[in-house]
């Protein structure tokens, strides 16, 4: 999330993820149904990286994208010695 907008970032991704939606649609039509890894132990695999995940990347706004715009805009507005 950036500024607690957790729209920002994946409305500039969402043209991405729809030809991504293809692409799964396209291979999951195509495919004989085998596969190496099956569904459930990726969503097992998923499920443990997102509970290990520290939580100032999580849905907080406290790391990542919203710390980086956060001192953006604060060093924009005079604060940390930055701008005008």
């Amino acid at each position: 999330p950036i500024g607690g907008y957790v729209q920002i970032p994946c409305i500039e991704r969402n043209a991405i993820a729809a030809v991504r939606a293809l692409d799964c649609a396209t291979y999951a039509l195509m495919s004989d149904g085998s596969h190496l890894v099956s569904f459930d132990n990726v969503v097992n695999a998923m499920w443990e990286t997102g509970r290990d995940m520290k939580s100032i990347y999580r849905e907080t706004s406290e790391g990542g994208l919203a710390k980086i715009q956060l001192i953006r805009n604060a060093g924009a507005n005079g604060f940390l010695g930055m701008g005008s």
